[in-house]
């Protein structure tokens, strides 16, 4: 029963992954033109904008690291483990899969949110 949680769990994540990277922006015509539109924006959030850009990606960089890390810690532990032992490795590796695609959707959605925040506050010429 848990495994098919699991994979419930893992089919929706690829899915709503696979659906994230075919979405486009578009625009209906219409009379207002989107470029037109002028945000204002203050000193104040641009450097919010610059140090939140820092701090995401220095946490998208330590993120990274500990995967890569954690799987090759994992990949050790499973090779120089006993055949008897390989069963119980495989269930955390189950866990660590669902916890680096959660590691790396995460880091992808707060990526969006910077883009969006970015794109909303610049100012065109």
């Amino acid at each position: 029963m848990k495994t098919k949680t699991v994979k419930k769990v893992l089919v929706f994540a690829i899915t709503l992954l696979l659906i994230a990277t075919m979405v486009t922006p578009v625009f209906a015509n219409s009379l207002l033109d989107p470029s037109s539109i002028k945000a204002n924006a203050t000193n104040a959030s641009n450097t919010v904008q610059s140090a939140a850009g820092s701090i995401l990606g220095i946490v998208q960089v330590v993120a990274i690291a500990v995967a890569v890390i954690m799987l090759i810690v994992l990949a050790i532990k499973y090779i120089s483990s006993a055949p008897n032992d390989k069963a119980e490795i495989k269930k955390h590796a189950v866990i660590y899969v669902v916890g680096a695609i959660l590691l790396f959707g995460a880091s992808g959605i707060l990526e969006l949110i910077k883009q969006f925040s970015t794109d909303a506050f610049n100012v065109g010429p």
